[in-house]
């Protein structure tokens, strides 16, 4: 009886250790998932950053272009500026229909 006591006793101790092992894993593990997690939505940040860095530059290029073959071409410009107005008028007026 005594040593069914002791058995009991041991196969405690050692399922205490292997939870106590276990546990130690998981949180070694969820610390390593949080540092990558947080390191990964740095470097996410890092770059939404570059990309609207190179969009605004980007966007100040092709201003920058229009702008001055706007100055240039000062009729053609209107020109196209009203073919474009009536073609976008046409489209409108053909939906509405629809």
């Amino acid at each position: 009886m005594r040593s069914q006591r002791n058995g009991v006793a041991e196969a405690a101790e050692q399922a205490q250790s292997v939870i106590a092992d276990t546990v130690g894993t998981v949180r070694d593990a969820a610390a390593d998932v949080t540092t990558r997690a947080g390191e990964y939505s740095r470097e996410a940040g890092r770059q939404a950053s570059a990309a609207a860095q190179t969009a605004y530059e980007v966007g100040g290029n092709v201003l920058g272009t229009v702008e001055g073959f706007t100055r240039e071409n000062v009729w053609g410009s209107l020109l196209l500026a009203a073919a474009v107005g009536y073609g976008l008028a046409c489209l409108v007026k053909n939906t509405r229909g629809v």
